[in-house]
This record gives C-alpha cells, structure tokens and sequence, in this order.
C-alpha cells in the first residue's frame, strides 16, 4: 500500500470515527471536482482517491483534513452515523440545457441529497406537511393526470395560486439553488427516502411565468414517472403536457382563450392564469384555435416584443419557496437554531444558511495590520 492508503478502514482512522466513503463522493461530485482534480488539491494520487471512495482503504487524519479543507467542509463531515442518501441509488428527471454531462447531474444530484439531510434534520424538531400526491391507474394519460391531482388538492376550476406554495403544503420540498451549484441544470425532481423535492435555478425562478411552468413539469415527472429512470424526449413531452393541462385546464380555456390570435388578450389572459403568451399561444393550437403557421409567427412577434425587465415576478409572492426556512425559523424558536442544525448536518452556519436559501449579508471584517 502506498503511504497515502494505509489501509485503516476498519478502525478509526481520525477523531471523527469510521470514515464514510460516500460522504467524499458527495462533497466532491457538489463541487464539481474529478478524483485527480482532487487528488492534485490535496496532494495524494488519484488512485487513492478512488480507493477513499470505493471503501478500499481510509484517508490519515492529515489527508482527511486537507480534504475537508479543500472540499469546504468540517472534517466531521466525512463521518458515519447520520442519514445519507447515496447518489448513485437516486433516479431523478432534469429539464437541463443540452450540454449538461452526467457530472453535472451528478452535482446536481449532490445538492439534492443535501437538501433531503436538511429537511430530515429538520423534522426532528418541525413536524412538516406529509406528502400528499394521489396514486394513478397504470396507462393514465398526463390530462388525466393533471384533472385528478386538481380533484385530489381541492383546487378551484380557476388558475392554480401561489403553485409553489401549494405544492410545498403538500409535502414537495422545493429550492431554488445558484447557477454555482447547478449551473447545467435548469430544473429536477427527485424524490428520496418518500420526500419528493423539486429544486430549480434563476434560470426558471427569474422569470415567474417559466417558474411555474417547470414546477408543475417537475410535479408531472413526480406523479408520472416516480418510478422510471427513462431519460427521453418523450418522457419530457409528457411533463410538459402534464404542467399545461394543470396550470390551463381544456374546459377552462375553451371558455377563455380568444377566438383568434390577440397578443394583446392573451399577455392579460396570461397575467390572470400565471401563465406566459407563448404558453397560451400553444394552448390556442392544442384547442384547435389556430394553426401551427400563425403560432411561429406569434412566438416571432413575443421574441422581438420581450422585454426581460418587465417580468411580473413580484406579482406572484407564492412562487418563493418558504417551507424550509419558516421550518428553520419555527425550530430555532423552540432551541434548535442553526448551530443545532449545523451540527447536525456536519457543515457551517453558513452553509445550512445557503441551503435554506439565505445570503449572508453580513460584511466580511478584518483585523487592521499594526505593522502596516
């Protein structure tokens, strides 16, 4: 064995107990690393990389904390003894950009598992609302999916308010992570250990109308494919007939839509049902409203007419996720504030804050040189 694998996997090898393999692909794979990017970093080989993670052999103490140091984690972190939700056990559905690698999957995968630790930590002190999504009939098409789900939370025949609070009441888990983190990745759902959890970027969440729309994609993949790992361009088509028959019902919109192509109707239609014109335009030519040919040219006319400063984001207060941070509020009023929840996650005050979607505001202070 070389002298940075000594071997000690079966004793402790450091203060923080038996060390967990999976945890080191974790924190690596969130940060985007390679083993021999890694290894380079903290100066072991890559091979010995692979063998921390395969479980083969346990990093010295030394190397233990020049990991964590380098991975922007505690060294605890890299212990056994808590829950863990492994990446490679976890199917997800993305909606991500066409260059998006299986590692950036992965990282995004990696934040996910993250997020789930959170909200686990979290129910030890919040009792959080149960997840509450109806079971279908095998061969449901994604209307009837959309008609059954509006029964099953009670909703009026009208536009869905508030999308994200509603499906945060009952039982989704959702957060919006920095392109930092997810920068391939638009938008996924996942669900782990029966907490399904959809988390999205500033790519969709910028932009209210778009929001809405992959959350309730990513609630179709929730209910459509729960148990498929199938990546496919069908698969995807189905979501997104899914969100639109959820958030733009057929008979609603029969009732509604203008009986030709009126931009103008439609942006104050869209304002109404949370919705944007292009989505409306081709709600018009799913309801057989008008043709294909007048849709491009509609969807020509909103790409010249867009206007990015205009985005009526802050009309639709109930598209911000809260769940967890009124969560983490609710336990530190009862003694479980974020030391309690740091320690319980092995990470800093500051990022559990991150994760519950807070910046840190406060400014960075230094000691003035007296040398100087």
């Amino acid at each position: 064995m070389g002298k940075d694998s000594p071997g000690l996997f079966d004793r402790p090898a450091t203060g923080i107990g038996r060390f967990e393999p999976a945890r080191l692909t974790q924190a690596r794979v969130r940060l985007g690393a390679s083993k021999t990017e890694l290894a380079g970093e903290v100066g072991v080989s890559a091979a010995a990389i692979g063998q921390y993670e395969a479980g083969v052999n346990s990093p010295r103490p030394e190397v233990l904390e020049r990991l964590a140091r380098t991975l922007k984690v505690r060294p605890e972190f890299f212990g056994i003894g808590r829950p863990l939700a492994r990446i490679d056990t976890i199917n997800a559905h993305f909606r991500s950009l066409r260059s998006a690698r299986v590692s950036d999957r992965q990282k995004a995968l990696a934040t996910a598992t993250l997020v789930w630790e959170l909200t686990f930590a979290l129910e030890r002190y919040v009792k959080l609302p149960e997840v509450n999504l109806p079971v279908f009939p095998v061969r449901t098409t994604p209307a009837e999916a959309a008609a059954i789900l509006r029964r099953h939370w009670d909703l009026p025949d009208g536009p869905v308010k508030h999308l994200v609070a509603t499906a945060e009441s009952h039982g989704i888990v959702v957060s919006v992570r920095p392109l930092s983190e997810i920068d391939a990745v638009d938008a996924f759902s996942v669900v782990i250990v029966d907490r399904p959890i959809i988390i999205t970027t500033p790519r969709r969440s910028e932009n209210v109308f778009r929001h809405r729309f992959s959350i309730a994609h990513e609630i179709g993949h929730l209910l459509l494919h729960a148990d498929s790992d199938e990546h496919s361009a069908a698969i995807e088509k189905e979501a997104d007939e899914f969100a639109a028959a959820f958030l733009m019902p057929a008979t609603a919109m029969d009732a509604v839509l203008p009986q030709r192509l009126d931009l103008a109707a439609l942006d104050r239609l869209g304002r109404t049902w949370g919705v944007s014109p292009h989505s409306l335009v081709r709600r018009m030519v799913e309801r057989g409203r008008t043709t294909e040919s007048s849709a491009r040219r509609a969807y020509q006319r909103l790409a010249m007419t867009d206007d990015p400063l205009a985005d009526p984001t802050s009309a639709y207060p109930g598209e911000t996720p809260s769940l967890l941070k009124k969560a983490a509020k609710l336990a530190g009023d009862h003694g479980a504030g974020m030391p309690v929840l740091a320690e319980a996650l092995k990470l800093s005050a500051s990022q559990v804050r991150g994760l519950l979607g807070d910046t840190d505001q406060r400014p960075v202070l230094r000691l003035v040189d007296s040398e100087a």
